[in-house]
């Protein structure tokens, strides 16, 4: 449960603090923007202000207007609503100022007038009674060959900072609650179906492959919900698998051990006549290579699963093999009632690959037919050279496979039976074989029709009498 909770905590912290920043980084460079603008309009004010004054003082200057009548005019002009403008002269005193000045108390510094009066600009911000103002100063033309120093004042800085640092606020309040909910909607949305495969992953640890993840999208998650599934439906066969595999093994094991068991005590409390001995003894030492044969697959499948097992090829007489196999399984034929025949070309056949692993794949494929082929019938095998290669098929006329099994009997534990009736098995026969054609990098087919027959075809290397070691 802590997992979900981090997962959802994480992604829902990490987009809200994107946001955060990202809002941080859009105020900051709008405070500077707005920052900017705002000196920028003081500036032009500063202008369109010290062009009226300097007309003003050219009007009084042309009409001849006395000292009273420009004083009186000039404090109507240098009123303005939230600042304030002064004017100095050459000895750097005030000289003109608004009566009805409401800035604050601001002594402009005697040698920022002189710098000023000596040709420099000024323009800063201060602090003047606690309260931001922002400070313009240049030289202005009022009496020819007297230089005079115009200094304007803006001083409601403060409240026009406050209303954009509350409108922002406000924005960010509102904006960070609605998105804070989506990104808790969203975050929410997106780890469903992660806390969805976590609760049924601990379905399927317990051993229950009945739930599945509802796949509702086709991104990455959808696509890792459709894998899930698959993984689930995997782990069904393979647990099914093992549970056949457990079932089969156990009666391969059981039945010889049982029939094994019977005769040994019926031999020692002498039920069994004497000259009846040897016979029973035969049926225990075929039962006991029938055990020997089951363990060797069960190992031979997992050490060909693990890699473990290497091919060693060499060239060897093909036809003669099949001759020997037919002959070791003499017995299994004739209780069965069924018979070998051999059809090759003109000669013996030679091929290159390894004898003792195709050996294995021989017996257990006519072993295959054995078991699945009515009595008194045929079991062909063919060799067939092609070019560089020889086709080995193995045919029989038993009650065939259906097509929808035909892609399960190359895996592991999967019962023949299933595919072919009655006979029993632990399906790892055809498992073996499959992995040793594999491993001459070589394939094999099966042809089969249900109530005709089944053919197994694979090839081999071809090889030349003379390169035989």
């Amino acid at each position: 449960m802590s997992r979900q909770q981090n997962i959802f905590t994480k992604l829902f912290v990490t987009y809200f603090v994107i946001i955060l920043i990202s809002f941080f980084l859009f105020n900051s460079i709008f405070l500077y923007l707005f920052h900017v603008n705002m000196y920028d309009d003081f500036k032009e004010g500063f202008v369109y202000s010290k062009e009226k004054i300097e007309a003003h003082f050219e009007l009084a200057d042309s009409e001849d207007w006395s000292e009273e009548l420009l004083d009186a005019s000039l404090d109507i002009s240098l009123s303005q609503m939230n600042n304030s403008i002064y004017i100095y002269n050459s000895s750097a005193e005030r000289v003109y100022q608004s009566s009805y000045d409401q800035a604050p108390k601001l002594q402009v510094d005697r040698s920022m007038v002189e710098d000023v009066l000596r040709g420099a600009e000024l323009a800063e911000g201060m602090r003047v009674d606690n309260r931001l103002v922002y400070t313009i100063a240049e030289p202005i033309d009022v009496t020819a060959g007297t230089p005079h120093v115009m200094v304007m004042v803006y001083y409601e800085l403060d409240h026009q900072y406050k209303q954009v640092l509350i409108m922002i606020g406000l924005t960010f309040t509102i904006t960070m609650a609605l998105t804070g909910f989506i990104l808790w909607f969203i975050s929410r949305r997106l780890t469903a179906p992660l806390r969805e495969m976590n609760r049924i992953a601990l379905q399927l640890a317990k051993g229950d492959f009945s739930q599945h993840v509802r796949v509702n999208s086709k991104d990455e998650i959808g696509q890792l919900g459709s894998t899930f599934n698959y993984m689930a439906k995997e782990l069904e066969n393979i647990e099914q698998m093992r549970t056949d595999f457990i079932t089969n093994v156990s009666h391969d094991l059981r039945s010889p051990l049982t029939s094994i068991k019977g005769f040994l005590t019926a031999l020692l409390d002498g039920t069994i006549a004497y000259h009846r001995k040897n016979h029973y003894y035969t049926i225990m030492k075929n039962e006991t290579e029938r055990l020997s044969k089951l363990v060797n697959d069960l190992l031979d499948m997992s050490q060909l699963q693990h890699g473990h097992i290497t091919i060693k090829p060499a060239t060897y007489n093909l036809s003669e093999q099949v001759r020997l196999v037919a002959a070791k399984m003499e017995p299994q034929l004739q209780a069965s009632d069924l018979f070998i025949e051999l059809e090759e070309g003109a000669g013996d056949v030679y091929v290159f690959a390894d004898k003792d692993r195709i050996e294995q794949v021989l017996i257990n494929l006519i072993e295959n037919a054995i078991h699945h082929s009515p009595p008194k019938k045929p079991v062909y095998v063919h060799l067939l050279q092609e070019a560089e290669q020889v086709k080995v098929s193995i045919e029989d006329f038993g009650e065939g496979i259906k097509e929808e099994d035909l892609t399960y009997i190359w895996e592991r534990f999967y019962k023949t039976d299933k595919a072919r009736s009655k006979k029993t098995g632990t399906g790892v026969g055809l498992s073996i074989v499959k992995s040793i054609i594999d491993l001459h990098q070589s394939s094999i087919q099966v042809k089969s029709e249900v109530g005709i027959g089944t053919t197994f075809i694979f090839t081999l290397p071809q090889s030349n009498s003379k390169d035989i070691e």
